[in-house]
């Protein structure tokens, strides 16, 4: 089901962020990790599913959804803290179709304080996804709700990549996030790009985008930035991509970091705002 471009109808496209380290209210829980339900007239697509799985079911049954109603799950990269969740979610979206991208099972290390930690799929969640027979990935795919799986970011190194170590086909080296793929949907108020950590970088993410696009811009971006180490240089650089993408609106949460949010809402001549667990938009 792969597109060298997104060639998908207009669709109005409902997120509703499920898992984000924030929450507003106290009827819902945080944890860190993310997790949204992204919604078409079409299906209900659950991209990432958190880190733990009891925040993102506890979330849906307050706010409301159904997780049996729920068409397809897609992983946007192999971390912890947005796979952890998928046993226990498959459990409760029996009819769900999975996309993975292959190497999102690589062994995969973060580095902080000097110390090294495994941050990769469990085997619970191999083990669960295997049984699911999953859909692997690598270019960009339309899916039946009307949004597209971009497949693999091409472009150079990233500044998402810095203390990221992974192991691929048995070899240990940086890793340059293969793996990570966003979410782009045609909506009528123009292109939205929903990303989980954006490890890639954002100009990589952009400029797939709008090839995927054949060039039309990129009107809203959502999702996980990971900007919270960068610095003002970068952040800025940052800008530039966006701006440069045609972007209006930005909305970021996760592990964008809340000094990188502020900076970007100072200097950004577009809107910049946060999301949270529960936050809802419709396009």
């Amino acid at each position: 089901m792969a597109t060298d471009n997104v060639a998908q109808p207009k669709e109005t496209l409902k997120i509703l962020v499920l898992v984000d380290n924030v929450s507003t209210r106290k009827d819902l829980r945080s944890e860190h990790g993310f997790s949204a339900l992204l919604e078409t007239d079409r299906g209900r697509l659950l991209f990432d599913v958190g880190s733990s799985g009891d925040a993102v079911l506890a979330n849906a049954a307050v706010l409301g959804v159904d997780l049996t109603e729920v068409d397809a799950i897609a992983l946007s990269h192999g971390h912890y803290d947005h796979t952890g969740g998928l046993a226990k979610v498959l459990e409760e979206a029996p009819r769900a179709t999975l996309y993975v991208h292959p190497e999102t099972a690589a062994k995969r290390w973060g580095s902080r304080l000097g110390f090294r930690k495994s941050i990769g799929v469990s085997q619970r969640v191999l083990r669960a996804a295997e049984r699911r027979k999953p859909v692997l990935v690598t270019a960009p795919t339309a899916l039946p709700m009307g949004v597209t799986l971009s497949g693999t970011i091409p472009g150079p190194a990233s500044p998402g990549e810095k203390g990221f170590t992974a192991e691929i086909a048995g070899v240990r080296g940086v890793d340059r996030f293969v793996d990570e793929m966003f979410v782009l949907a045609e909506t009528p108020g123009g292109v939205v790009l929903v990303t989980g950590c954006c490890h890639r970088g954002l100009a990589n993410t952009l400029n797939h985008a709008r090839t995927m696009t054949a060039g039309r811009d990129v009107v809203t971006v959502v999702g996980g930035l990971h900007m919270a180490r960068l610095t003002h240089t970068e952040l800025d650089a940052a800008i530039a991509a966006l701006q440069s993408a045609g972007t209006a609106q930005l909305i970021a949460g996760h592990c964008t970091g809340k000094d990188a949010v502020a900076y970007l809402a100072e200097h950004a001549s577009f809107n910049v705002e946060s999301f949270h667990v529960g936050f809802t938009r419709t396009w």
